[in-house]
């Protein structure tokens, strides 16, 4: 268990845009078309995104032709989302807090958030949802639960490392394996709002260069808000960790649940 887990914080990734756009991957393909498909869109759907980093998501949704609003409270990830957007006249990027930022007249046909939406005011992230949604529209959450599998024994050998640089207390921590991972957001079932909840899992590993491997931890919100010694030193504590023991290459297992809901239409 990460001791200084309640230290996470949604502001931290600003401070990391840059490694954010190089290194955190968009969903793979298989996550990206189901996506698309379990939210019914189309060229011309009107889409709205919550937290879009830098565009991991909304590239793939702007190729598609939809029209996107991506709404991300990071100054310097906006910035680098919009120029990824550049070439789609279609897609457009607001600066704000999504519990603040006002919603506009016309309603959308989904509303779509990767790794965000638990980052949202629970007393407002699926009641504001409900509202920008048309009757029938799609509200799709994204969540990458960290799960056991990959390179044999790296997670295990990591840990001494998250205990050192005093981000867990458990030396002998492990994710939960594949099949143990927790439902996310059980309470959609119960909203009036929505109808139609369904969940789907993809367990998918990843393989990762030593340089991609550490510039992907750079921009976990546990890492980017250490102090700038501990956190050059955890980085480089794993760095060599991967080149002398795992030969500059490691994989890691991920479950994407992909929560999809449809906006109660009118009268159900």
């Amino acid at each position: 268990m990460a001791s200084r887990e309640t230290e996470r914080s949604k502001d931290s990734f600003d401070a990391v845009a840059v490694n954010y756009d190089l290194f955190r991957p968009a969903p793979p393909r298989q996550v990206r078309d189901a996506i698309i498909t379990l939210s019914n869109l189309h060229p011309g759907s009107r889409v709205l995104e919550i937290g879009c980093g830098t565009g991991q998501l909304s590239v793939p949704l702007a190729e598609l032709g939809v029209d996107l609003v991506a709404v991300e409270l990071g100054p310097r990830l906006a910035s680098l989302a919009s120029r990824n957007l550049k070439q789609f006249h279609n897609a457009r990027v607001e600066v704000a807090a999504f519990e603040d930022w006002p919603l506009p007249q016309e309603r959308f046909d989904a509303v779509v958030a990767a790794s965000a939406f638990h980052w949202l005011d629970p007393d407002v992230r699926f009641a504001k949802s409900a509202e920008a949604l048309h009757p029938g529209g799609f509200l799709t959450i994204l969540h990458v639960h960290h799960v056991r599998g990959g390179t044999p024994g790296f997670f295990a050998d990591t840990q001494r490392y998250y205990t050192k640089w005093g981000m867990s207390d458990d030396p002998n921590f492990q994710p939960p394996t594949p099949d143990n991972t927790p439902t996310m957001y059980p309470e959609l079932e119960a909203l009036s709002e929505f109808s139609s909840v369904q969940h789907r899992r993809f367990e998918i590993p990843m393989n990762y260069s030593t340089a991609a491997y550490t510039g992907w931890l750079s921009t976990d919100s546990l890492v980017n808000t250490l102090d700038d010694q501990a956190r050059r030193g955890f980085l480089h504590d794993i760095e060599q960790l991967i080149d002398t023991k795992y030969n500059g290459t490691v994989s890691r297992n991920f479950v994407y649940e992909l929560i999809t809901a449809q906006r109660a239409r009118q009268g159900n």
